[in-house]
């Protein structure tokens, strides 16, 4: 982990000095921060909202959904869940739609569309300043429609997109040490704004190909595949080291800045946004007509995922991804919130969701198998060292299970949605 020190202050710089403990009044939201979850005792889950005639027997689902309804038993009246950030509710609602459609359930289609209503009425169109915050709430609604296909959705998803593009740069705008900056997304609306990151654009190259899949071709989706590629293409020129097939973090345009931290989630998202127009262009639309072919970027998807899975610092030797530098035992307190307690969870669905890709056209068995084995030692971690067995988990995947917080529950979700997929 490059720079974690000078990393963790700039999610402090991001977040404001002031960290609220979490309390039954607490309204959550917000911009994503380092929010300090005070040991509680947890609100009893909610009933089963399971739709008529829909049965879920299973101990996988039974496991799964328990942990589901210990997530939702925190909500908030804004919609959120209270203990986390905006962004990090949109990651823990974006794992409730995938664990139902990977696992051919609509269990809890009913409560998420209530749960996104209520949010949206907050922030209209789930716009907020922060473009990656927004971002991740656009792909949580691809994911909804998953498993309920509510046009609320895509029109949402939609505005989204349409806020975002518009802090895309173009060719010319801005260069960083002779590099062009061209398709970078800026990291806010912000009239003063100065940061790109691989994440934002990372973000913004996924929600552009998974929107123009799911619609019919015109010449908006056609705008939509041409800025998922150019969006992609900065950070494989800017931010992607290839010799370790590692993505880096942000670029600071005025001090000409390259600061590369090397979270999972960095890799993660471009592993997401690769295997997005990979798809988009195999099973919807037409090649590109970049200079890149479809399968380009399922090969890159391939090779930053054969190298994540066996990274030193982000995967420990028994096969467990803890990503320790950046939030791990020792070095930060189980209570106490941050942004990169689900670094590692969005690492975890960008591999499971390549996964899926590959099973769907039938290519690279033998990183399937590896992925599958990969997946299943996070779900077996969990279970063995993580719980209290009450569907309630820690934060350290290796274990040991110390408390159960929202944070550390938003993050086991994702085990919990791709363990269903390997179970297809």
């Amino acid at each position: 982990m490059h720079h974690i020190k000078d990393a963790f202050e700039h999610l402090k710089a991001r977040n404001g000095p002031g960290q609220q403990p979490l309390h039954q009044d607490h309204q959550g939201g917000g911009f994503p921060g380092s929010q300090v979850q005070q040991p509680t005792r947890p609100q009893q889950p909610l009933p089963p909202q399971a739709p008529p005639g829909h049965h879920e027997q299973s101990p996988l689902s039974g496991t799964t959904q328990g942990a589901i309804d210990v997530f939702m038993a925190s909500k908030q009246p804004n919609g959120e869940i209270g203990g986390i950030g905006y962004w990090q509710t949109a990651n823990g609602y974006t794992c409730i739609a995938l664990r139902d459609a990977w696992s051919g359930s609509n269990r809890n289609a009913t409560l998420l569309r209530d749960r996104l209503s209520t949010v949206e009425s907050h922030h209209k169109h789930f716009i907020n300043e922060f473009n990656d915050d927004t971002l991740w709430w656009g792909n949580c609604l691809l994911d909804a429609y998953m498993t309920n296909p509510d046009p609320y959705y895509l029109e949402n998803a939609r505005k989204i997109w349409q806020h975002v593009k518009r802090s895309m740069l173009s060719p010319g705008q801005a260069k960083v040490r002779d590099m062009d900056m061209a398709g970078a997304v800026m990291w806010t609306t912000r009239q003063n704004e100065e940061q790109v990151n691989a994440i934002t654009t990372g973000l913004f190259s996924e929600l552009s190909a998974r929107l123009a899949l799911l619609q019919k071709p015109s010449r908006e989706t056609a705008e939509m595949l041409d800025v998922a590629e150019k969006s992609f293409a900065w950070i494989e020129r800017c931010r992607y080291r290839s010799n370790e097939c590692i993505v880096l973090d942000t670029i600071k345009l005025r001090s000409q800045e390259c600061v590369d931290w090397t979270f999972t989630y960095c890799t993660g998202q471009a592993i997401a946004a690769a295997t997005a127009i990979f798809a988009a262009f195999s099973f919807g639309h037409q090649s590109s007509h970049s200079n890149k072919s479809p399968h380009e970027y399922l090969s890159l998807a391939c090779a930053m995922a054969r190298k994540a899975i066996c990274r030193n610092g982000w995967v420990e030797q028994d096969g467990t991804l803890t990503e320790h530098g950046a939030y791990g035992k020792g070095n930060h307190e189980p209570w106490k919130n941050d942004d990169a307690v689900g670094f590692k969870s969005v690492l975890l669905r960008s591999l499971a969701k390549l996964l899926k890709v590959l099973r769907d056209t039938n290519q690279e068995p033998d990183l399937q198998r590896q992925l599958t084995e990969f997946i299943k030692k996070q779900f077996d971690s969990l279970q063995q060292r993580n719980t209290n067995g009450n569907h309630q988990y820690g934060p350290w995947w290796a274990g040991p299970m110390e408390m159960p917080t929202s944070h550390s529950q938003m993050a086991s979700l994702d085990v919990m949605a791709a363990i269903h997929l390997i179970q297809q």
